[in-house]
């Protein structure tokens, strides 16, 4: 079954995106399987408004592990299966914190063997900076490397927000024919072009 992770700094909406995704392709309850950096893991059940509520939040890393959910991609006649995994928010530099530090480095690991990866950005910090170099060196490591993987692309969240589109166009800009993909994670907005690009890759 093919792995599409999703991945970013911290508090881009990575989870809000995955929990709201998943409603959006039918699921009414998620079964999430979370693996620990430790190497132990564990499963649990969540109806959708449990999930948004325990899984996401607004302050920094909320989410301490990789969390993955199994989901069924429909599309005309057909189906496919592929696991949608969340992931530790990351930043530059060295953490203070030996726990986050090892969950960033799990995340770190997933990218290399994922077959798809789904990068989140916020434009909305990049329109208040006035630069695209406000994604910081980490956001563009991951875009360098997502470069050597068919299964990239870049998902420009929080569309909904007024400096949305200024940073946007500042992305579309610096990134040249780099897939970019507008969405609002919280409205559902951009989810079919979403679901299109991973059908082709799953």
């Amino acid at each position: 079954m093919k792995n599409c992770l999703v991945l970013g700094r911290t508090n881009v909406g990575k989870t809000m995106f995955c929990v709201n995704f998943a409603e959006f392709l039918g699921l009414h309850r998620l079964e999430v399987y979370f693996q620990l950096p430790d190497g132990t893991t564990r499963q649990r059940k969540y109806d959708l408004m449990s999930a948004r509520h325990e899984l996401s939040g607004l302050g920094q890393h909320k989410t301490k592990s990789l969390q993955s959910i199994q989901l069924d991609l429909p599309k005309g006649k057909g189906t496919r299966k592929f696991t949608l995994t969340d992931s530790t928010g990351l930043s530059d530099g060295i953490h203070p914190d030996p726990e986050l530090r090892n969950a960033m480095a799990q995340t770190l690991a997933e990218l290399h063997s994922a077959d798809c990866v789904l990068h989140l950005v916020d434009p909305n910090e990049i329109a208040k900076a006035g630069s695209f170099h406000r994604l910081g060196e980490l956001d563009l490591q991951i875009a360098e490397l997502g470069g050597f993987k068919e299964g990239y692309v870049m998902i420009a969240n929080k569309m909904d927000l007024p400096e949305a589109e200024k940073g946007l166009s500042i992305l579309r800009k610096e990134l040249g024919n780099k897939k970019i993909i507008p969405v609002s994670a919280l409205y559902r907005k951009g989810f079919s072009e979403v679901k299109e690009y991973v059908w082709r890759l799953v």
